[in-house]
């Protein structure tokens, strides 16, 4: 098994997970942050590719570039761990709408998602897995929002909420519906509306809307993430 570099000196930390029922699918998560001014470490950059060099040069503000970095180079650490090839070697292919994945070895499912200063990566070793966190922005607009990209159903939902509720739930389920998308590798802006997300003390519940693109919802397993304050965090399982 592959090593990582010295995790005390790297901003990642292994995520405590809901109380799994039994019977369910294994699945790992990982905080990745904050990302600040100070760069990546050699190491994890010379683990990257041309492509994600490039990439991670392309954004404008600092801790973008070093957050971005920074995902790929400990996603690429974390799959050699469980892999056994060196993480510069792992190579990725990417499916119609963009989800990563293994491309010539065999690994778990995976997933990443970065915001502000913070990143998620999921592992799943059985099913597929999106993961997505998302920096809460005081917009005061969630209603406007909902109304043009969410179900009728999550739209009278927060309708009945109050400002400050609002907020936090419209944020959960922005994140649930991108996770459960990026679970099934499907497109995010053309589906948003094929099903609802309803927010519980035990986690979601999703339920598919008529001429839903997916007959597999029955069986979607999503749940919100504890991540730092000021962000929202879901994973989910096609």
């Amino acid at each position: 098994m592959m090593e990582m570099p010295d995790p005390r000196v790297l901003p990642v930390r292994q995520l405590t997970l809901p109380t799994a029922r039994s019977g369910d699918p294994k699945v790992t998560l990982w905080l990745i942050g904050p990302a600040g001014l100070s760069g990546v470490p050699e190491d994890l950059w010379d683990d990257l590719d041309a492509g994600e060099r490039e990439q991670a040069n392309r954004f404008r503000r600092a801790q973008d570039r070093t957050l971005f970095a920074l995902t790929r180079g400990i996603l690429r650490n974390l799959l050699g761990r469980v892999t056994g090839i060196a993480p510069a070697n792992i190579v990725f292919a990417q499916g119609p709408h963009g989800k990563p994945y293994l491309a010539g070895a065999r690994g778990p499912h995976f997933n990443a998602s970065h915001s502000g200063a913070w990143a998620l990566v999921g592992f799943s070793d059985e099913r597929p897995i999106g993961v997505d966190i998302e920096l809460i922005r005081a917009t005061e607009d969630e209603l406007e929002l909902a109304r043009s990209f969410f179900s009728d159903a999550e739209y009278r939902y927060l309708s009945g909420l109050d400002a400050a509720a609002r907020q936090q739930s419209f944020y959960k389920i922005w994140t649930c519906k991108e996770a459960v998308l990026k679970a099934f590798g499907a497109g995010i802006s053309e589906h948003l509306k094929n099903f609802s997300v309803e927010p519980t003390p035990h986690g979601f519940q999703v339920r598919p809307e008529r001429d839903c693109f997916s007959v597999s919802f029955a069986s979607v397993i999503a749940a919100p993430v504890e991540v730092p304050e000021g962000y929202a965090g879901s994973y989910a399982l096609a």
